[in-house]
């Protein structure tokens, strides 16, 4: 299936607004692949064949005449007599034409029941299996995860190796192509700091919304890749995945000195994903100096200025200890209220 054919799958208010609007014999329109399981409502069509006034537009697919949305109008029409029907002439891909109609359906007129929806949501996978849970959901106006469960309760829709995204772009559709996806992002979150999101997720082959979500599990710690998720960590299978320092164990050796400290919280995820976090590390940055340096810039501060610099720098250091009191009882804070939740 090519990018143009997806195109015409998931119509929008764009692709109406670029059709031509005319006015169309009703003798020439074919019936529509509708998704109505039920067929026409005939309560509905004497309803709208008795309104005094001009039927709104339907749509029509220019190169066959067959109606994509609005046979109820149609038929009121032929039951007044019109001769004639505003149209929109659509020009998509004919074999695009029921998920059009499923689309056009749910958006205005008489809506599609749930039923109606449902076996649309089989009937679209069936023809479309490439196409991920998301897309088939924007389309039926289901949840993916209840399109999910109308992929797995049939046989009769084709395996697929891959999934076509809301955004056009085919992506492993296997949970091991998924997984590793999101282990190369983690990667690249950790490397490219700066990179944004949208970069993160065109470099590792996922979705934006995965790209979100990984960055959400590393902020916490977590791996990129959700338990049960994964396939089975093999050579041939999958990279390692990017280890979660935060989720350390306990008896890890402490850093040997405040340089060993700094390099290991550069190293956290959760600090560098975050822009309050950066700001930390590059305030941290100012003061990773030997001692030495120290001694040296204090003997080339004038003596006019020595009682500035003392002051100012009496200020920071105080600044900071009242810094690490705060985190200090933000942190027992935090402890205390994951022992209340786990309590309870």
């Amino acid at each position: 299936m090519s990018s143009a054919d997806v195109d015409g799958i998931r119509p929008l208010s764009p692709m109406l607004s670029a059709a031509t609007r005319t006015e169309v014999p009703v003798a020439v329109l074919l019936p529509a692949d509708s998704p109505r399981t039920g067929g026409l409502d005939q309560d509905y069509v004497d309803s709208l064949a008795a309104l005094g006034e001009e039927l709104p537009p339907i749509v029509v697919h220019r190169p066959t005449r067959r109606v994509v949305d609005g046979m109820h109008r149609l038929a009121a029409a032929r039951a007044r007599g019109d001769r004639t029907i505003g149209a929109f002439l659509l020009d998509v891909p004919e074999h695009s034409l029921f998920a059009v109609s499923v689309s056009l359906n749910i958006t205005h007129g008489k809506p599609l029941t749930h039923g109606d929806r449902l076996a649309a949501a089989g009937r679209i996978l069936r023809e479309n299996p490439a196409l991920s849970d998301r897309y088939v959901a924007s389309v039926t106006a289901l949840s993916p995860r209840t399109v999910s469960r109308v992929r797995r309760s049939t046989d009769e829709v084709p395996q697929s190796n891959t999934r076509i995204g809301l955004d056009g772009k085919r992506r492993p559709a296997d949970v091991a192509g998924v997984a590793s996806g999101r282990q190369r992002a983690g990667r690249l979150m950790l490397e490219r700091p700066d990179a944004s999101l949208r970069e993160i997720a065109r470099a590792a082959g996922i979705s934006l919304g995965t790209a979100h979500d990984v960055k959400k599990r590393l902020l916490l710690g977590r791996d990129p890749v959700p338990d049960g998720r994964g396939a089975p960590r093999t050579p041939d299978r999958l990279e390692p995945r990017v280890p979660a320092p935060r989720q350390a164990p306990r008896d890890t050796a402490a850093p040997r000195d405040s340089a060993e400290l700094l390099d290991r919280l550069r190293k956290d995820p959760a600090l560098r994903l975050s822009q309050s976090g950066r700001f930390l590390l590059r305030c941290f940055a100012v003061h990773d100096v030997d001692a030495s340096v120290w001694a040296r810039l204090a003997a080339t501060i004038p003596p006019h200025s020595a009682d500035g610099v003392s002051r100012l720098a009496r200020e920071c250091a105080d600044m900071w200890l009242r810094f690490a009191d705060r985190v200090d009882r933000e942190a027992r804070n935090g402890r205390s209220g994951q022992r209340s939740h786990t309590s309870a």
